[in-house]
């Protein structure tokens, strides 16, 4: 495959291994696979065999750049992955694994490319297969900076665990949120991290979460900056999986904020939920005995059941699981 999508690519003998050779490129390569149980279903990788070790020291030495690059191909898609040698090479290979998530797969075949630097500084890039030619030749491909934001929380934010709605609730109350009380508690959570997110990795002159909205501004979650000067807006927002569509906002006042910013970015995380209806209703009960422990009042009289129908126990907030 790989030498499918480089036109001009040899395959060579290398230090007892085979390279595929593009320009001054040296090309070692695996497939990509599932780890297997326990692992998540989107956790995946490469397995970086111990000779590689000398196929990029005699690859060095010829003047070559040593790449490792794994091949992920299902029903006609086909990505690559170029794990960044030099950590590896640097804690020495030992049929060491190179991972890779299906988010990173997702986000490479959407936007052709996708770079990160995982929790132990390995850089991987994620190649759509028409990209990879151009990425070969010309390097990584610099994103938009506010597209970089939110990649680089929903790498930390979607990780497949499983959030617990009390627990979310909770922790937005000790740090004062605005909307810990709310019922619909994921979207506003999901506000809650982002907000944190970005204050922790000194990101505001990019990107605000607004919380306090005056009433001649427009009313979005998000104020997407450049230079200290807004360019344009967004709304953020956590959809049920199992639904088809997203809520959307008012038209008159989107298509006035769309012609005057001349863009407008949806940014909606897709959740799977567990309703506390499905367990009698515990978890609402619990939820509403919390509120009423805090000091929340409510429009109606109290009850434990209160938006029993609807209250969501628990959400997982995932990236991409496909095959």
């Amino acid at each position: 495959m790989i030498l499918d999508a480089l036109p001009g690519a040899t395959l060579e003998p290398l230090a007892g291994d085979k390279i595929v050779l593009y320009g001054d490129q040296a090309i070692l390569s695996r497939q990509i696979t599932y780890l297997g149980n326990p692992w998540e279903a989107y956790k995946k990788r490469i397995q970086m065999p111990k000779e590689w070790m000398a196929a990029h020291a005699h690859a060095t030495y010829l003047g070559l750049t040593p790449r490792f690059v794994g091949v992920y191909h299902y029903d006609g898609t086909t990505i690559f992955v170029d794990f960044d040698p030099t950590t590896y090479i640097e804690h020495g290979l030992n049929n060491s694994s190179a991972h890779v998530s299906t988010n990173d797969l997702f986000q490479a075949q959407t936007l052709g490319q996708f770079s990160r630097v995982d929790q132990n500084d390995n850089r991987l890039t994620s190649i759509r297969a028409d990209q990879f030619e151009t990425y070969m030749r010309f390097g990584y491909e610099e994103k938009n900076p506010h597209i970089d934001v939110l990649d680089r929380f929903t790498t930390e934010f979607l990780n497949g665990s499983r959030i617990d709605g009390l627990a979310a609730v909770q922790e937005m109350h000790a740090a004062n949120w605005p909307d810990k009380f709310q019922n619909e508690w994921q979207g506003f959570y999901l506000e809650y991290r982002l907000s944190g997110f970005v204050k922790e990795h000194g990101l505001e002159h990019l990107l605000v979460v607004q919380k306090e909205k005056r009433k001649s501004e427009y009313d979005y979650d998000l104020r997407l900056l450049r230079g200290g000067v807004t360019e344009h807006f967004g709304d953020l927002k956590a959809s049920n999986i199992a639904v088809d569509d997203s809520p959307g906002n008012a038209a008159e006042k989107f298509f006035q904020c769309l012609d005057e910013y001349g863009r407008f970015w949806y940014v909606i995380y897709e959740h799977e939920t567990w309703h506390g209806r499905d367990n009698e209703n515990l978890a609402t009960i619990a939820w509403n005995e919390w509120r009423k422990s805090v000091g929340h009042v409510g429009r109606k009289a109290y009850d434990p059941l209160s938006y029993a129908g609807k209250f969501k126990e628990v959400c997982a907030l995932r990236s991409c699981e496909g095959p």
